[in-house]
C-alpha cells in the first residue's frame, strides 16, 4: 500500500509538471501578441510623429554658404567653400501634441557669417569661371518648408532683396558682386535664416575654420555626428554648446568637385532636441523578462502545492500565468499617460495583489497569499532595477538568478516529493 502511495505521489507530481510546462508553451501565444502589440503602438507613434513633423518642419540641416560655380562639363563644375564660418543659433524648442501623444519641434534663428578667399589650390581654370560670373552662393536645407519669413543675405555690405533670392528644390541662390574676391580680397557675408522644423537641428562644418554657438531652452539634448561639442553647459532651463571644426578635421578639401557635393553630408554633427521618449523601449525591455516571472511564479506555486499538498487545478495555473501576462499590457497602457515608474508601481502593485489574494483563497490561508504576493513584488522590483541599469543588467541578472536558483534548490530540501520520510 505504502509502494503504491508513492507512485501515485511521484504521477501526480510529473503530471502536474508536465501540465505546467505545457502552460507555459500556451502561455508564448500571448506573450507573443504582447510584444506585437509594443511595436505596434511604437509604429503609431513614429507614424503620429512624422506626419505632425511634416506639417510642422522636419529635422533640419543646414550646409553652406558656398560659391557653386557651373560648366557645362560637370567634371569642371566645382563649389568654393568660405575661409571663416561661424554660426549662431537660438532655439527654441515646444511641444505639440496629437492625441495622447507629445512631439518636440523648434523655432530656430540661425545666423551665418563669415569671410569667402580664394584658397591656394584654386587653380587658373577655376579663377577663370569665377571672373566669367558662371557661378551662383547657395545654402542647402532640408526642407524651404521650415522656414518663416524670408532669409536675408548680406554679401559684400550689400543686403540683398528677397526678389534677388530664389529657390531650387530646398536650396537658396543668390547671385552677389565678386569683383572683391576674384580681386584676391576677402569677401564677407551674413545669412540669416528664421527656420523651423523638428527633433534634430544639424550643421555641416563648410568652413575652412567653422565655429557654431548654440542656445536653446531644451534640458535633454542629445549631441551626434561626426563632431562633438569642445564646450557645453546643461541645466534643466536649457543648454548652451559650441563647436570648433577646422578643414584638416573635414574629409573634403575647399574646394569640392560637384560630384562629391553630397559626401560632405558625412561630416556633419548635430543636437537632437527631443524630450526622450523611453517608453516603449522600456516595455520592449521588460516584456523579455514575462517567461521568466510566468516560471519562477509557477515554481513558487507549484512548491506551495506539494508542501501543502493542497492540489492547484490546471486552470487555475492558467489563470495565475495569464495574469502575470496581463501585468504587461496594463504597463504598456499606463505608460502612454504616466511615467514609466508609476505604471511599472501601479501594475505590479494590481498583478501580485491579486494573485496574492486569489492563491490565498486558493490555499485558504491568507499567509500564503501574503507571502506569495510579496515575492512576486520582489521579483517585479528585481527586474525594475535591471531595466534601470542597462550597462550591469547581465551582470546583476546572471547573480540574481543564480541566488533564486539557490533558494529554489534550498526550498525542494525540505520537500518531501515521493511522501516517504519516516521522521
Amino acid at each position: 500500500m505504502e509502494n503504491k502511495n508513492m507512485d501515485s505521489r511521484r504521477g501526480r507530481n510529473g503530471i502536474k509538471l508536465a501540465i505546467i510546462v505545457g502552460l507555459c508553451i500556451l502561455l508564448l501565444i500571448p506573450w507573443a501578441f504582447i510584444r506585437s502589440l509594443i511595436s505596434e503602438r511604437s509604429n503609431t507613434t513614429t507614424d503620429a510623429e512624422n506626419e505632425v513633423c511634416e506639417k510642422w518642419g522636419t529635422a533640419q540641416t543646414v550646409k553652406g554658404p558656398a560659391i557653386k560655380v557651373y560648366t557645362q562639363k560637370d567634371e569642371q563644375s566645382f563649389s568654393l567653400l568660405p575661409d571663416q564660418l561661424d554660426i549662431k543659433a537660438e532655439v527654441n524648442t515646444r511641444n505639440l501634441n496629437r492625441g495622447i501623444y507629445d512631439f518636440t519641434v523648434y523655432d530656430a534663428d540661425i545666423v551665418l557669417s563669415g569671410t569667402f578667399l580664394l584658397p591656394p589650390t584654386l587653380t587658373d581654370a577655376q579663377r577663370a569661371l569665377l571672373a566669367q560670373n558662371c557661378w551662383q552662393m547657395a545654402v542647402d536645407l532640408s526642407s524651404l518648408k521650415g522656414l518663416t519669413d524670408n532669409p536675408t543675405v548680406t554679401v559684400g555690405g550689400r543686403t540683398l532683396t528677397p526678389q534677388e533670392i530664389s529657390f531650387e528644390g530646398s536650396r537658396l541662390l543668390w547671385r552677389a558682386d565678386l569683383s572683391t574676391l576674384v580681386a584676391g580680397a576677402v569677401l564677407p557675408f551674413e545669412i540669416r535664416l528664421p527656420l523651423r522644423g523638428s527633433n534634430e537641428l544639424k550643421f555641416v562644418p563648410m568652413g575652412n575654420t567653422t565655429s557654431v554657438q548654440m542656445h536653446s531652452n531644451c534640458p535633454t539634448p542629445s549631441f551626434d555626428g561626426t563632431f562633438l561639442p569642445v564646450e557645453r553647459t546643461v541645466t534643466s532651463e536649457g543648454f548652451d554648446a559650441q563647436w570648433r571644426v577646422l578643414a584638416i578635421n573635414r574629409s573634403f578639401p575647399q574646394v569640392v568637385p560637384k560630384k562629391s557635393w553630397n559626401i560632405t553630408l558625412s561630416d556633419s554633427f548635430s543636437v537632437q532636441l527631443r524630450q526622450p521618449v523611453m517608453q516603449y523601449q522600456q516595455n520592449d525591455r521588460a516584456s523579455k523578462y514575462a517567461f521568466l516571472v510566468v516560471l519562477l511564479t509557477f515554481a513558487v506555486v507549484f512548491f506551495v502545492e506539494v508542501r501543502r499538498e493542497h492540489p492547484i487545478h490546471p486552470v487555475q495555473y492558467l489563470l495565475i500565468g495569464i495574469a502575470v501576462m496581463l501585468f504587461y499590457t496594463l504597463l504598456l497602457s499606463f505608460s502612454e499617460h504616466l511615467s514609466f515608474l508609476a505604471s511599472y508601481l501601479i501594475a505590479s502593485a494590481m498583478t501580485a495583489g491579486l494573485l496574492g489574494v486569489y492563491l490565498g483563497a486558493i490555499m485558504r490561508d491568507k499567509k500564503v497569499g501574503l507571502v506569495i504576493g510579496g515575492l512576486l513584488a520582489a521579483l517585479y522590483a528585481f527586474i525594475y532595477i535591471l531595466l534601470q541599469i542597462e550597462s550591469y543588467a547581465l551582470l546583476v541578472g546572471s547573480v540574481g538568478l543564480f541566488v533564486l536558483l539557490a533558494v529554489a534548490m534550498a526550498a525542494s530540501r525540505r520537500i518531501d516529493w515521493y511522501n516517504n520520510n519516516k521522521e
